[in-house]
């Protein structure tokens, strides 16, 4: 709306400016209309400005009851991944069980995943895929868990080993989507916090990076409770980075994990 009355008041404006020449009837119109532009052209700078704020609210989503009294357990513990060898037997068990349906004649994937090529990525799975070795990657950075409104949050926080002279390290946090996991930032963490060793000038920000899982994704504790959402979320990784130590940080996020991110940004703006 103010960007289709402004360019006609400034016309008005430059109007009344050559009539001025001719009578000195509008001489005091032209600063009262420029006085009413400007301050319009104020109030619509700063409502395009203006910050959606949303409440941090509260919640729980736990299997139990809230507790009454007492305080939550704020501790962070370590965490390691880990599997054995009963469960590979069992994940093999079910692969070799699996049950496939016909291939529809030249359909490919447009009537869902091909049931052909279903059988070799099981096949893979079941005898060439190195779930060990793949532990072993996984647990590269440090693991940790914690508990927020009644279940556990996993994440991994990665701190640098080297720190420039007078620079500062920036925390930051950094959320997967669906589909996805704290895996996908696994070839960006050394970059961000080791960035001198990667060929990048050692000038540029040092970061220590977070990537928590979410509720319900990798080793993050899913609700118990109906009504979680990205909000939800949201309010428990500001509570995690509290824990951290952490007040001020920066965000990023991806597919769910940038709604996420914006919710985060929302509750606490400055």
């Amino acid at each position: 709306m103010w960007q289709e009355m402004l360019p006609n008041a400034w016309d008005g404006i430059l109007s009344r400016i050559r009539s001025f020449e001719c009578s000195q009837r509008n001489a005091v119109l032209v600063p009262v209309a420029a006085l009413s532009v400007g301050g319009m052209l104020v109030y619509w700078l700063r409502s395009r400005h203006k910050i959606k704020t949303i409440e941090m609210g509260n919640g729980w989503w736990g299997s139990d009851e809230r507790p009454l009294k007492g305080k939550e357990d704020e501790s962070i513990c370590p965490f390691k991944i880990e599997t054995s060898d009963k469960e590979l037997e069992d994940l093999h068990r079910r692969l070799e069980q699996a049950r496939y349906t016909p291939q529809l004649e030249g359909a490919a994937f447009r009537y869902g995943f091909n049931s052909v090529y279903l059988q070799k990525v099981v096949a893979f799975r079941r005898s060439q895929f190195d779930w060990r070795k793949q532990v072993e990657i996984l647990n590269k950075y440090p693991h940790f868990r914690t508990t927020t409104e009644g279940i556990d949050i996993h994440f991994i926080h990665v701190k640098p080993s080297y720190v420039p002279h007078g620079r500062a390290v920036q925390p930051l946090l950094m959320v997967h989507g669906w589909p996805g996991s704290f895996y996908e930032f696994y070839k960006t963490i050394a970059l961000l916090t080791e960035p001198a060793e990667h060929g990048l000038n050692e000038g540029d920000m040092v970061f220590e990076v977070i990537c928590p899982s979410i509720p319900g994704y990798g080793f993050s504790e899913a609700p118990h409770q109906k009504g979680f959402d990205s909000k939800a979320t949201a309010r428990k990784f500001h509570k995690l980075m509290n824990r951290l130590g952490s007040k001020e940080y920066y965000l990023q996020g991806e597919d769910w994990g940038s709604l996420i991110t914006t919710n985060m940004a929302q509750m606490l703006p400055q």
